[in-house]
Formats: structure tokens, sequence, C-alpha cells
């Protein structure tokens, strides 16, 4: 009745918003409440309808079309699940809050445009989130990998002797260092790996549940994202506890009274394990180093605005310094707020330090939210499925460039 409307509404706060974070930096809340004042209008119009529909009453053309109940339960579940998902990107320091709040906004008007999406709404927040994630993912792996090729020419002029003895110098400090933790990083494999079992049985044996490839995707992709913070988690000895009894309780009751295949589970829960161990060693040694070092400029007082995102060691640096520990609050991703860049940047102004401080350069992400979005409620399915069968044919063509 209205999807027209909220698709042009859509379209327009997407581009605005995606211009704007790309010029400033910055979405603003304006356009947010303008979009959420508008989706509240129309839910209120539906269930006005719904209202007068379901008693048989027609005012003018109001009554005459109208949705069901369920539909309201519906938009109240998905926004739930997008709200949580939002907030946990949030907190986790993935995105600041204005993307965040584009996210909720954007998930609102799908379910406006389009009721009928695949996946709505337990797993329409997984659709966007996959959709806004990977092919921002690929195009930014696709640019890491070129600058690393264009700089393979100083490969040669490395002795690989000592850069082999130097990184086994490395491996011995690291395990040094981690033996007094070893009991933490025992609980993480254990709970990663209950993770995984739990995944894997979901999977196997709920047809709602099954997402496949894609959901394990998205499961990857976003654990790999937020690893830092996971990770603290998952190294709780107690949550490992915990899922030790989940685990032996659940393999047991599966296997006697449900008849499941407990020893299958457990080895895909292993080999997810084991691939995504390879994915946080290899992507974060490769893409997270090479991205974080591109992406660092140099800090002085004049760099210093609400806004900007510091680094991690200068972050560090600088709250353990008595006059800025008041000062610097909780870390998020939207960099320092208007009272800490104040701080930070009379503090700088007032010495001359030799310690070399740095910031990052953010990227602009508001568009690839739209873009994603617009994907999902245009295409109504997930990017992975799509690029599954073209990969291949690029993969087939690339085995066959190298095998002749």
């Amino acid at each position: 009745m209205i999807a027209d409307f909220y698709y042009y509404l859509f379209v327009g706060l997407g581009l605005v918003t995606s211009y704007e974070d790309w010029a400033q930096r910055r979405v603003r809340n304006r356009w947010i409440a303008l979009g959420l004042l508008a989706g509240a209008a129309g839910l209120t119009y539906l269930l006005w309808n719904s209202v007068l529909g379901h008693q048989g009453v027609r005012l003018g053309r109001f009554g005459e079309y109208y949705l069901p109940w369920r539909y309201y339960l519906k938009v109240f579940i998905h926004m739930g699940l997008s709200l949580t998902a939002a907030f946990t990107m949030w907190r986790l320091a993935i995105w600041p809050a204005g993307d965040a709040k584009l996210f909720i906004l954007f998930s609102l008007l799908a379910v406006l445009i389009d009721p009928n999406i695949p996946g709505y709404p337990l797993l329409l927040f997984m659709l966007l989130l996959v959709n806004i994630f990977v092919p921002a993912g690929l195009l930014f792996a696709a640019e890491t990998v070129a600058r690393v090729l264009l700089r393979a020419g100083e490969l040669w002029g490395v002795d690989w002797g000592v850069w082999l003895k130097a990184k086994l110098d490395v491996v011995g400090v690291r395990l040094r260092e981690a033996w007094p933790h070893r009991y933490q990083y025992l609980a993480m494999a254990v709970n990663l790996f209950a993770l995984f079992y739990l995944s894997g049985t979901a999977q196997r044996y709920s047809h709602r549940l099954h997402w496949g490839a894609f959901g394990n995707v998205i499961l990857f992709l976003l654990m790999f994202v937020a690893w830092g913070k996971i990770s603290q988690v998952l190294q709780d000895r107690r949550a490992g506890y915990a899922s030790v009894a989940v685990l032996a309780a659940a393999m047991a009751w599966g296997s006697h009274w449900r008849g499941w295949d407990v020893p299958a589970i457990a080895l895909s829960a292993l080999q997810m394990a084991f691939n995504f161990g390879v994915l946080v060693s290899f992507a974060r040694l490769l893409f997270h180093w090479h991205i974080e070092r591109e992406s660092r400029r140099r800090l002085s007082a004049e760099n210093i605005e609400p806004g900007v995102v510091l680094s991690d060691d200068t972050w560090q640096t600088l709250a353990a310094e008595p006059e800025l520990a008041e000062a610097l609050g909780r870390r998020l991703s939207d960099g320092l707020s208007v009272e800490e860049a104040a701080a930070v940047k009379a503090w700088l102004e007032g010495r001359r330090s030799e310690t070399d401080y740095a910031f990052y350069r953010t990227i602009p992400f508001a568009v690839w939210i739209f873009l994603g979005s617009f994907y999902t409620v245009t295409q109504r399915n997930n990017l992975v499925t799509a690029l599954i069968p073209w990969l291949g044919k690029w993969w087939d063509a690339f085995m066959a460039v190298g095998g002749g």
C-alpha cells in the first residue's frame, strides 16, 4: 500500500547519509530521526487499516486493504533482533553510533517496502549484515592484496634466513608469554568448540535454523571483525567449565534420546574451529596489520577534533597519563568526544613530547550500509549465494591458466 513511498524515502535517505558520511565522516541524527518518524507513521497507518479491516469497517479508503495481525508481531521480532545487532556492533567498537542507528533505520524501512523478504523476521537482520559486510570486505581485501602485490618486488631483497630466524624467535617469545595464560587459552578452545558444536547441531536438525554456507560466512565474518572482544569472553575459565558440562549433557541427551549423530557433529565442529583458526591467523597477519598500518597518521594538536579515533597504543599511553586518566572515558569507535578532544588537545599543546602518537584515518561506512540494504530490498537474496557460481567460474579459469 505504501511501499513505493518508503522505497523512494529509503533511496533518498541512503544517498544523503552516504554523501555526508563520505564528505564529513558523520551521519547526522536529523536524517535518522526523519526516517524513524516516517517509519513510525507508516506503521501507524498500516495498523489503523488493520483495526478497521478486521472489524469490517471502511472509512473512505481506510480499511479497504489491510495486513494480518501477525505482520506486526514479525515487525516487533525483526526490530528487536536488529536493535540487538546494532547495539552489539556499537558496543564492540565495530560501528560508530551513527552507523548503528542507520542500520536500525534501514531495517525498519526494509519491512515497510517488502514484508515478504526471505528470512523475515528471524534472519533478515543477518541477511542485511552479510550483504553489508561481504562486498565491503571483498573490496578492502582486494585493495590490500593489490598493494601487497605491488610491493612484491621488495621481497627479492629480503634475507629469508635472517627473516625466518627472527620470526622463530618471535614465536618463541609469544609462546613463553602465553604459557602463564595456558588455561585461559584452553578455555577459549573449549568455548569455541562448544559454539561451533551448537551451531552444527542447530543446522543439522532444525530446518528453520539451517543457514548453510551463508550462515557460516556471516558467523565467521562477525567473529573475525569482533575477535578482540569475543576472545576475551571465550577465555573465561568459568564459561569453559560450563561449556564442558553443557556439551556433555547435550551429547548424551542427543545421542540417547534423539538419535543424533554426535561424532559427525563433533567432527564438523572441529573442522569449523580449525578453519576459523586459520582465518583469524592468516587474515589478521595479512589484512589487519596492513590495513591498520596504512590507516595510521601521526597525531599532533592540530589533528585533534571530536570524532578522531586514536590508535590502540596511543590510547593506552594517553589514558595512563595522570592528567588525562579521568578525561578519557570508555573507548568506542565513535572516536573522541568533544570533552575528550579538548583535554587531549590541551595536553599535547602543553608539552613537546618525543613520543610518536598516532590516530586512524577512518573509512566512511554509511555507503556500504546503504548499498547492502538496497541490494537486500531489490534482489531479495544474500550476496554470498549470488557470488558462489561466479567465484567458482573464476577459480576454474584461474586453475586452467595456472595448469596451462
